[in-house]
């Protein structure tokens, strides 16, 4: 995620110093920096850092964190949720424990198979760490940042889409983004266990990238491979 907005500054800034002709403000922090080093209200500063200190102060795995992992989610998710994958798997795996790396794939397997973004894995991971009212906290965290952003910003969408500098953020940060959701691959490939699993990966790549096959076929075709291997009794990683 910092790549990828450093990537979109990183173009908005060049296409600024080939507009500017090398003035210097084009090297200066932003305003907001400004304002905030000359000293804005302390309880302004206390609740830019309340988030943070409440997922610090928490029980380890309880609401507080559950709740901050999926705001992350849905207020990080550019270019797609599977930007977000390595991020929310880490937590959801390798720092609260709340579910195992195949438990992890699966709910990202669920997340693409029901209708909506793959940010749904968020309520599997909610239900993992707290059952219902954990899935319900989680998907209601995760969409209000999105929702929000809708709601309140709609009127300036028509502005934003002509902004030069937005387009200048965007177009920096859109190849990072590709990376990203192409370096979520790597932790979801490492999770699969099982033989069986990769060749099912590996007829599922060779289905879209080489036959140009669709993606809601390719992952029911997957899905009823799964379900063969399980009626064949096959190992299903746990």
């Amino acid at each position: 995620m910092v790549i990828l907005l450093a990537c979109g500054a990183g173009e908005l800034g060049r296409q600024r110093l080939l507009g500017a002709a090398g003035r210097l403000w084009a090297w200066t922090l932003p305003r907001w920096r400004e304002l905030l080093e000359e000293g804005p209200p302390w309880a302004l500063r206390r609740a830019a850092r309340a988030p943070l200190a409440l997922a610090a102060s928490a029980d380890p795995g309880g609401a507080a964190a559950l709740a901050w992992t999926a705001f992350k989610v849905g207020a990080l998710a550019f270019g797609g949720g599977f930007v977000i994958v390595p991020l929310m798997q880490s937590d959801a795996v390798d720092t609260y424990h709340w579910m195992t790396h195949g438990q992890f794939l699966n709910a990202v397997a669920l997340g693409q198979l029901t209708p909506g973004p793959v940010t749904h894995t968020v309520a599997a991971v909610g239900y993992a760490a707290a059952g219902v009212p954990g899935a319900l906290l989680a998907a209601l965290v995760a969409f209000a940042p999105s929702f929000s952003f809708i709601l309140l910003g709609a009127r300036r969408f028509e502005r934003l889409l002509v902004d030069g500098r937005v387009q200048a953020f965007l177009g920096g940060a859109a190849p990072a983004a590709a990376g990203a959701i192409t370096g979520a691959a790597i932790p979801l490939g490492a999770a699969l266990s099982e033989s069986w699993q990769l060749a099912v990966l590996a007829g599922a790549g060779l289905a879209l990238l080489v036959l140009r096959g669709g993606i809601v076929a390719t992952l029911l075709a997957a899905a009823l491979a799964g379900l063969c291997a399980a009626l064949l009794g096959a190992s299903i990683p746990r």
